[in-house]
């Protein structure tokens, strides 16, 4: 099984770890005893900065990194970037994607997915064959002013047809989100965000199709076990839910990912 939506425990509190040899340890180890394979992993800087500067999404990075040489590729990591500054936002895709070996792009709550500051960033996915998971949520209380909702999402994919966009947080989404990104072909969607929901899986693979979901925890935020019991508690066949635990995400991802 491949976790899509992962961050280091670097970039919460409350965790007890020794650098990033700790971090490795503790997150990957209870990822495998839920049975997971590999994971996509995105820092978002040990301050969690909602628009983070050059240099902090360039030491985020350099923290995935690290965590990938320490983990033996266990971890997948993606490219955490800001568009507010998109030239410094593609020449970071250009060292961590082109050059180290990253598998994907992180976008996170700095600027809307509607916003054009994106297009440079999702083009360059698209020169180097790589997905985008953007962080997506809609919320009754009002989002943040750069946090996308489903329709920002959907915006995108129109915007970029070639790219490859997986939206995070089927269950921050909701039906009306999954609703907002369904005539785009190219959106998928993870089933990261809160607890497990009866029906949401079903519901995502009746109107998206079982194709366009992949399985996505969210941790250390959600418990892998407990997000997992989306999918696997899911009433769909077993094809669907391999297709969703690991076919549909070994397409995304470049060959470099050894899946």
């Amino acid at each position: 099984m491949i976790d899509a939506h992962v961050h280091p425990l670097d970039n919460f509190g409350g965790f007890d770890f020794d650098g990033v040899a700790g971090d490795v340890d503790r997150l990957r180890g209870a990822a495998r005893r839920a049975g997971i394979t590999r994971a996509c992993l995105f820092s978002l800087h040990s301050t969690t900065p909602r628009d983070p500067t050059a240099d902090e999404f360039r030491a985020a990075n350099d923290y995935a990194l690290a965590m990938r040489d320490a983990s033996d590729g266990f971890f997948l990591p993606f490219c955490y970037v800001s568009p507010t500054t998109p030239e410094a936002a593609v020449a970071e895709i250009d060292r961590c994607v082109a050059g180290a070996g990253m598998v994907g792009i992180k976008l996170w709550v700095a600027q809307r997915a509607s916003d054009p500051r994106l297009d440079p960033i999702m083009e360059r996915s698209v020169d180097l064959g790589v997905p985008v998971l953007q962080h997506a949520w809609r919320k009754t209380t009002g989002n943040l002013s750069g946090e996308s909702t489903p329709a920002d999402v959907a915006d995108m994919g129109r915007r970029h047809p070639r790219a490859r966009i997986i939206m995070a947080h089927l269950n921050g989404c909701n039906p009306r989100g999954v609703e907002d990104v369904r005539a785009c072909d190219n959106v998928y969607v993870d089933t990261s965000g809160g607890d497990p929901e009866t029906g949401m899986v079903e519901l995502a693979v009746e109107r998206l199709g079982a194709h366009r979901v992949v399985y996505g925890s969210d941790a250390p935020i959600r418990h892998f076990g407990v997000t997992l019991a989306k999918v696997l508690g899911a009433r769909i066949s077993d094809a669907d839910k391999r297709r969703i635990l690991w076919d549909n995400l070994k397409s995304l991802l470049p060959e470099r990912a050894r899946l």
